[in-house]
């Protein structure tokens, strides 16, 4: 595997931030079932959006954070999803360079990213994404692995996708409180790609996603004075598996473990 040309990271970036603009759509009208397609509209005064002032950050900041026909403010939430998904697409490159595996890693983070958001706010996670992101990642994976040499690494990673679902499945089905199902449902596609370079991600990122939720989990109690309220687990799950695959060379080679190098 050979590293990402500068110009390809620049490239990466920018395509980052152009999906986080679609991202935000899904975000805001999936949940609610709305249709991905026709033009974006100011929440307030339902001016459609004009195509100058979608530009992905920068109109946001040159309208300074408010509509133009209204101007009430633009949450700095959709400015902040679009720089994430373009250093998450960066982070992908630098770790998968230019290889075929990068395309469905693409796709995984994005998913999380929009799914995390969604959960954050919702306390939700959809079936309508996870599913069928989750065939999707099948195909591209076989692809992926045929394109570099070695298919059967497919039947690893649809292992691992069963194994990640079946072991968080045991407590949500123990205790429905604490775990929820689509908790479950989005474990089988994090399993598919943790697997996909080694089973042994799958504990790394459970481990550094129980991490991360428990320290946050105090904090945001602290913040509430004690007071008990649901706390979303999808978003350090997908933050888990997501830093599992970027830094998987330190995680693996501290235990001595190989996996194949186009991965």
């Amino acid at each position: 595997m050979g590293e990402m040309p500068v110009v390809g990271l620049v490239g990466l970036g920018l395509g980052g931030l152009v999906v986080g603009a679609f991202l935000n759509v899904v975000i805001v009208r999936l949940p609610d079932g709305d249709s991905l397609l026709g033009p974006s509209r100011c929440p307030e005064c339902e001016t459609p959006i004009r195509r100058r002032d979608a530009i992905p950050v920068l109109s946001w900041i040159l309208l300074r954070g408010r509509c133009r026909s209204c101007g009430e403010p633009i949450p700095a939430g959709y400015p902040l999803v679009e720089l994430a998904n373009a250093v998450l697409w960066v982070g992908a490159g630098l770790r998968f360079g230019p290889s075929w595996a990068l395309v469905p890693m693409l796709v995984l983070v994005s998913t999380l990213l929009a799914q995390s958001v969604i959960d954050l706010e919702l306390y939700r996670l959809l079936d309508k994404i996870t599913f069928p992101v989750l065939g999707a990642s099948v195909v591209l994976i076989a692809a992926a692995s045929a394109l570099e040499g070695d298919p059967t690494r497919v039947g690893m990673a649809v292992l691992g996708g069963v194994a990640y679902g079946a072991f968080l499945g045991v407590p949500a089905f123990v205790m429905p409180r604490g775990m929820g199902l689509g908790d479950v449902k989005l474990a089988l596609l994090l399993g598919l790609f943790l697997g996909w370079l080694h089973p042994v991600l799958i504990l790394f990122s459970l481990i550094i996603a129980c991490g991360l939720g428990i320290v946050v989990g105090l904090l945001v109690l602290v913040a509430r004075r004690g007071k008990s309220e649901p706390f979303p687990f999808g978003p350090w799950l997908a933050l888990g598996c997501v830093l599992a695959l970027l830094f998987s060379d330190p995680l693996l080679d501290s235990y001595l473990i190989d996996i194949p190098a186009w991965l």
